[in-house]
């Protein structure tokens, strides 16, 4: 054969590889969506740390969030077999979660939240299903609305059906379907359309949660360190009573094997209430700029008459600040997201964040939770110049 021809036979044999092999990957992918393989673990237990079965299956829907990957990781470290949805080209960004159980005892499956069938192929092996999903900024696919109501639900009418035993929902302590903010409207009508479906569901309500990945101090440390200041739309004498994201995520774990404590409402709240402006002053203090200051528009509202309210500074600003953080996409550069969700101000800057009492709180089942001036020095300890260790050494050089 010329060197032609054999030239092109090796072309057409790799050619002919190249389409078995993306046949087979299509395949298994094709075959993956449609079904997946989960430990069934109902009807005997074993202890034994990761290597524990608790015969629980769980699916926990927004488990790639912030809170969702603690709740994964106190699941599975008792031996729940968990199932975790993810979007179906972000395959990737749950792979870490595998790490938190045992061979075979996380599983992730592909999802879409306005596609019932995805809904129903996650959760139809289920004893419980957990909603985290929310959104801290609105896009043009999913809005506060999208997320919180029509997504919760779409999965609560589909576990009423297949007939899921336990449904817990996560919602916000400040959620009012009358407040200000449409973050916490919206999170408020996810708990009402989830009641529709589970009259008995577990509604769990948590304060301003804060931890290594947060939105909150985070937040706070990162606005110091880039302007010397923290801007806030109003007087920052909003009451706050932050939560550590472990104390929530052992909270849920707690409420789902205990069948006593399903079908309430609780409220998950940290140890002590601050204003706004404390916390942000405390974060201050912790990353060693003292010198920073805290700057907000101030609420007129109490001197105005009532015709004028909506003419006070702060929401004269706060409309503003919406607007352009609702028109200025949080991938682009520019300054980072206000406290609170992006392009909703009064979410935080105008809400109280405090437990109301009328419900459960975390001590009630049996959880002391823990202080954010006993955890939050730990978690910001990388926002201080020259690392933690430099201050010492200075002091011990004087």
């Amino acid at each position: 054969a010329s060197g032609g021809s054999l030239s092109e036979m090796a072309t057409m044999l790799a050619a002919r590889r190249l389409a078995a092999g993306t046949g087979r990957m299509l395949a298994q992918q094709s075959k993956r969506a449609m079904s997946y393989n989960l430990q069934d673990t109902s009807g005997y237990s074993m202890e034994g740390g990761r290597y524990s079965v608790s015969g629980l299956t769980a699916t926990v829907f927004g488990c790639g969030g912030f809170l969702g990957r603690y709740v994964v990781n106190k699941l599975a470290r008792v031996g729940t077999a968990v199932v975790v949805p993810h979007r179906f080209d972000c395959e990737d960004d749950q792979r870490h979660l595998k790490l938190m159980g045992d061979l075979g005892m996380i599983v992730d499956v592909p999802w879409d939240a306005r596609d019932l069938d995805t809904i129903r192929h996650a959760v139809e092996k289920s004893d419980v299903v957990i909603n985290l999903v929310g959104k801290h900024q609105n896009t043009m696919n999913y809005t506060f609305f999208a997320s919180h109501v029509e997504t919760a639900s779409n999965i609560a009418k589909v576990c009423k059906e297949v007939g899921v035993p336990h449904f817990v929902q996560v919602s916000a302590l400040a959620a009012d379907a009358n407040s200000d903010s449409e973050w916490l409207r919206t999170k408020a009508w996810g708990e009402e359309e989830v009641k529709s479906y589970y009259p008995n569901a577990t509604i769990v309500r948590p304060s301003v949660v804060f931890g290594e990945e947060d939105r909150f101090i985070n937040l706070i440390a990162a606005w110091t360190k880039i302007a010397g200041m923290v801007p806030l739309i109003g007087n920052g004498d909003n009451k706050i009573a932050p939560v550590y994201c472990d104390d929530v995520a052992e909270g849920i774990r707690t409420i789902v094997f205990d069948k006593d404590l399903h079908g309430r409402t609780y409220e998950f709240a940290g140890p002590e209430v601050y204003t706004t402006r404390e916390v942000c002053r405390f974060v201050q203090e912790t990353i060693w700029m003292e010198d920073s200051t805290v700057r907000g528009v101030p609420d007129l509202s109490a001197s105005l008459p009532q015709s004028m309210q909506g003419f006070s500074p702060h929401k004269l600003v706060g409309a503003f600040a919406d607007i352009a953080y609702r028109g200025w996409a949080e991938v682009l550069p520019g300054f980072p997201q206000l406290l609170g969700a992006r392009g909703d101000y009064a979410a935080l800057n105008s809400a109280d964040w405090v437990p109301h009492k009328a419900y459960l709180q975390l001590d009630d089942i049996g959880i002391d939770p823990q202080s954010i001036k006993v955890i939050g020095p730990e978690l910001l300890r990388h926002y201080q110049e020259g690392g933690h260790f430099s201050r010492i050494n200075i002091e011990e050089d004087k």
